[in-house]
């Protein structure tokens, strides 16, 4: 089944890549956010992770392991942490995360928002189990602090080149801008990689940690309001910053009148 599965992702990948590459990169302008263009980019980054997860053979691990055992459910020190994981992702993503998202006006579909951070939570929780495996591999006999120090460092990067330079740019519409891509990355992000990881090196609980991600990537697509990709309605694309060659970043929303901007007041950001 695992394989049956696994062969329709490489399928689709490969469909989704066709069609960006024939009908929305011909047309790409970095001026203009395409919701339809952005959904077909992400799907193929999805069906990628599930892919190399297949590959890796994290999904066999993934399955392999129990959502939780008898012991974990009696031991107070297991059930501490579950819930103190699980309430510093929604009071990171549900709350910091959301306080400080641009919105711009973008509408609430929850029919489309919560789907896309369903699939997006699955890839990403996914991501970091490839990396946790990697680095299981990678040091059988290493000490539990070793291995949880390679993957930090690995999936640290990894985080920060795709959301810097890969999804920030292509794939959200415009949501931070100069002050708040800090502050979410160090209240938010480097927070919830490293209790995460702290979290399965402990207690090997990997259908959690995708769950955990789910929650935290369900309240980022609701919370920037990802457009849905049928939506016509105008949204600013990510303000890119060129570095060299064809490489950009994102740099986030500069206002032109920041004392005055209501979308930097709406997201409580300074002005």
């Amino acid at each position: 089944m695992l394989d049956v599965v696994n062969i329709l992702m490489f399928i689709a990948f490969i469909s989704f890549s066709l069609l960006y590459f024939f009908k929305f990169q011909p047309r790409f302008d970095p001026l203009v956010y395409d919701p339809a263009a952005a959904w077909v980019r992400a799907f193929m980054y999805f069906t990628a992770c599930f892919y190399v997860s297949y590959l890796t053979g994290t999904q066999e691990m993934i399955l392999a392991t129990p959502l939780w055992t008898e012991a974990q459910l009696s031991d107070p020190t297991w059930i501490a942490w579950t819930v103190g994981v699980t309430a510093f992702i929604l009071f990171a993503y549900w709350g910091i995360w959301i306080r400080y998202t641009i919105r711009f006006d973008r509408k609430r579909h929850l029919l489309s928002q919560v789907p896309f951070g369903i699939i997006w939570g699955l890839a990403m929780g996914q991501v970091v189990l490839i990396v946790w495996h990697f680095a299981l591999e990678f040091g059988p006999s290493w000490a539990l602090w070793q291995t949880w120090a390679l993957a930090w460092v690995l999936l640290g990067l990894w985080q920060w080149m795709w959301q810097d330079f890969g999804w920030d740019v292509y794939i959200s519409p415009e949501h931070d801008s100069p002050w708040s891509i800090p502050v979410k990355t160090a209240a938010s992000h480097i927070p919830n990689v490293s209790l995460c990881l702290v979290y399965v090196g402990l207690y090997e609980n990997y259908a959690i940690l995708i769950a955990l991600q789910t929650v935290a990537l369900i309240g980022a697509s609701v919370g920037m309001r990802m457009p849905p990709f049928w939506s016509k309605d105008v949204t600013p694309p990510a303000r890119r910053v060129h570095l060299f060659g064809p490489i950009y970043r994102a740099g986030g929303y500069l206002s032109p009148d920041p004392e005055n901007d209501p979308y930097l007041k709406d997201a409580n950001l300074p002005r």
